[in-house]
């Protein structure tokens, strides 16, 4: 247990992720006056192939901490980003999709979080990023499954 270099490790990946995604928020409430979280509940909604998920699903897919979902659905609601409905075949289960304005704001937000990222990351040399990539895709692969 002398080695400290995996202590370390997390510690720096822990740290940069943390510092990363404050600068994102910060734009994000800046010019859009929305948080990591309601981008992320966009993104996944934005990236389904059926349009709509199931709340517990899309609390799942989230990459930020979801809090509490409800009241945060209940909010976007209420703002016209997205609409919640019955499942089809389980009227007791909610489906969420986004509106029109939802995927107008998503898309918007999109392009600019893009830019950001590139413009944070971008002295970075691109075979130091491609290195990174694969290496933290890898370490993915290695970590326990995410539990459901």
């Amino acid at each position: 247990m002398g080695d400290k270099t995996t202590l370390k490790l997390w510690l720096q990946l822990a740290k940069t992720s943390a510092r990363l995604q404050t600068e994102l928020t910060a734009r994000l409430r800046t010019h859009y006056g929305q948080s990591m979280v309601r981008f992320d509940v966009l993104s996944q909604l934005a990236r389904t192939d059926e349009q709509r998920l199931g709340v517990s699903a899309l609390s799942r897919m989230l990459i930020a901490s979801s809090g509490n979902i409800s009241r945060l659905l209940d909010r976007m609601e209420k703002e016209g980003l997205l609409e919640r409905s019955p499942a089809p075949h389980d009227r007791r289960s909610i489906m969420v999709g986004l509106t029109p304005a939802g995927a107008a704001l998503f898309a918007r937000m999109a392009r600019d979080h893009e830019c950001w990222v590139s413009e944070i990351l971008g002295d970075m040399p691109k075979a130091k990023q491609q290195e990174l990539l694969e290496h933290l895709i890898f370490l993915q692969g290695i970590l326990p499954a995410k539990p459901a």
